[in-house]
Order: C-alpha cells, then structure tokens, then sequence
C-alpha cells in the first residue's frame, strides 16, 4: 500500500503535538489515521488522503471499520480522501456523499529514477539554465531545521498571499513543523538576504512540495524556479523515488486560479495523478444537513473576519 504522508505516523505524531486527538483504523488490506475535528453541531473524523488501500474492493471493509470508530465517538459523519482513482459512480456506490475537495483530488509527479541529466532535460530549457547560473549571479542555497528560520519562509508567505489574496498558515504552526526530521526548510540567499524559500516534506520514497514563497522585488532573478530545481535534484540524492508538487487543476481555463502554477509545476517534467477527491459518509442524516446549511455562514464569517 502507497501511504501518503498525510496518513503517516509522523504526521499523526505531529498532529498529536498540535492538540489534535487521532485514531490509527486498521483494517484488512487498508490502514486510516483520523483526525477528530470540532463544529458547533457535533464532531466528524477526518482522514486526509486516506484511507490507504491496497486495492478498490478494500474500502468497503474500511468503511464499516470507520462507521465503528465513528459511532464511538458520536460523530456526524467521516469525511475520507482516498488516493486510489475512484469514479464518482464508484464512490456513489457506497453511500458516500461528494463534498469540496479538501486536498487536492490533482496532483503532477516527477519519477526521479532517471539520472540528473535525464531528469534535467526533461524539464524547460531556460529554467535549467537559471539553475546552472544562480552561483554566477551572487544567489547561494542552503537547507535548514532551525525553527527560527521560519520566519524568512512565513514572511514569503504572508507576502504572497497579500499579492494573490489567499490565507497562509498560523506561522507557530509551520514553526513546529520545521522541528520534526520530516520537514526540510530550503532558503535562496543574494548578498546575504533571503529572497526566496520552500518548504518539503519527507517519506522514504517521497518529497512533498509543501509550502514556497518569494520576494517579489527580486523576482527577476527566478530564485523561485532555482530553488525547485535544486530541491527535486536533491530529492534525487537523498534517495527519494518521486517528487510530488501536490496539487494542481485539470482546468485548461486560464482564469482558473490554480492554471498559472500549474503550467508552472508541469514544465519541471512529471505526469498528472488523481486521486478520489473528498467524499463524506454520513451517520447522522439531519444533522449532517444543518452542517452542510452552516457551512457557508461560517465560511463567509471568516472571510469577513479577515
């Protein structure tokens, strides 16, 4: 079975560190980490790129093993996300109920089998040569786990999503990320100032593109781009067998948000993967509803508060 790190134990582990209460289901041929979560009407479970199957016909069993858990702790319903392709008609057949994607249902893998030169080729040609001339430029790159560093990734942050107007994680949340063996903090410097920084998440045969940002006055030295191509070669060397950019749109719709940086993962070379998408199992109908009525008040509560 291919876990994704979202169901990993070191993620549980970080989850726990965070107050979060889980709960590992194992079940035949399937294995589930849940996520308790809070609303004003009651708890749900929530598994994150999971359940991990071994195959389709594993999730029946799965299912009823998370209807158990689920009624133990009086939950409203399980919201899952498998990584197999499941069909919507697949998933119907169930008596799951199709909800907004919470992870990307799209996601573009690199398979780093090949050499560098391979790998190098196979992505655009100016980006290479970005990378091959970022010494030449005055730009250095290093990798850290120093948590104190993570206020250059968050400042990246926060200047990007006031650009493109999206909400960036709690910064003491990526800091205790940066604590654990998992994640890898990888900072751009020129002439001593970081300029450009990304943060990766590790399994044994996979590196996660989690979390980048950049300074926009630099932009025109692309450390954004040289950053990505060093971190997938170093992917390469640490041994990791694909390099996941996690998350991209199908959409060919230019206005479509996610189009620009998903043309832009697409030209490091890779393929689309799809996974299921998110899908809840309900167990308590009407109040199931009155979650689902609430939603978008609370949505818009939010927005508001921002």
């Amino acid at each position: 079975m291919k876990q994704h790190f979202l169901q990993s134990p070191a993620w549980e582990q970080f989850q726990q560190e965070q107050g979060q209460t889980t709960a590992r289901i194992t079940s035949k041929n399937a294995e589930t980490l849940t996520i308790l979560r809070h609303t004003a009407l009651g708890d749900y479970l929530f598994a994150p790129y999971g359940p991990t199957l071994q195959q389709k016909s594993d999730l029946e069993t799965a299912l009823e093993d998370l209807k158990t858990a689920a009624r133990a702790k009086n939950a409203i319903f399980v919201r899952i996300e498998p990584t197999l392709p499941f069909t919507e008609a697949e998933m119907r057949k169930f008596s799951l109920k199709k909800t907004h994607d919470i992870e990307p249902r799209h996601t573009w893998v690199l398979d780093l089998s090949p050499d560098e030169a391979t790998l190098l080729a196979g992505m655009e040609s100016r980006k290479v040569r970005y990378y091959r001339n970022y010494a030449k430029k005055g730009m250095t790159i290093r990798a850290s786990h120093d948590p104190a560093d993570m206020k250059i990734l968050f400042k990246h942050l926060t200047e990007v999503s006031q650009n493109d107007n999206f909400q960036t994680f709690d910064e003491a949340y990526l800091t205790a990320q940066l604590k654990h063996e998992f994640a890898t903090l990888y900072i751009v410097e020129f002439e001593g100032e970081p300029i450009a920084s990304a943060l990766t998440y590790d399994t044994a045969d996979t590196c996660y593109y989690a979390h980048t940002g950049a300074d926009y006055a630099h932009r025109k030295l692309n450390a954004g781009i040289i950053l990505l191509v060093h971190m997938i070669l170093e992917a390469k060397r640490h041994g990791r067998k694909k390099f996941d950019f996690w998350g991209v749109t199908t959409s060919e719709d230019p206005s479509h948000p996610w189009y620009g940086f998903t043309k832009f993962k697409k030209s490091f070379g890779g393929e689309l993967v799809t996974y299921a998408g998110t899908w809840d199992l309900v167990l308590k109908p009407l109040h199931y509803r009155a979650y689902q009525l609430l939603r978008p008040l609370n949505k818009l509560r939010r927005k508001l508060r921002r």
